[in-house]
């Protein structure tokens, strides 16, 4: 995962606590960081398969 991404996710990550923790708690804020993490998960994944091939056929 490069810098930029991790830096993103930690971000998103403290948000979804700030979102937790206020009073009454902001679920709409909270769902939508996480929705934002899962998505930087499933990219960085996809594009660890595509470029796994290509090392291991050179």
């Amino acid at each position: 995962m490069s810098k930029y991404l991790i830096i993103i996710m930690v971000m998103l990550a403290m948000g979804m606590v700030f979102a937790i923790m206020r009073d009454p708690p902001n679920l709409v804020l909270f769902y939508a960081q996480l929705a934002g993490a899962l998505i930087i998960i499933v990219y960085t994944t996809i594009k660890r398969r595509r470029t796994q091939p290509r090392a291991k056929r050179r």
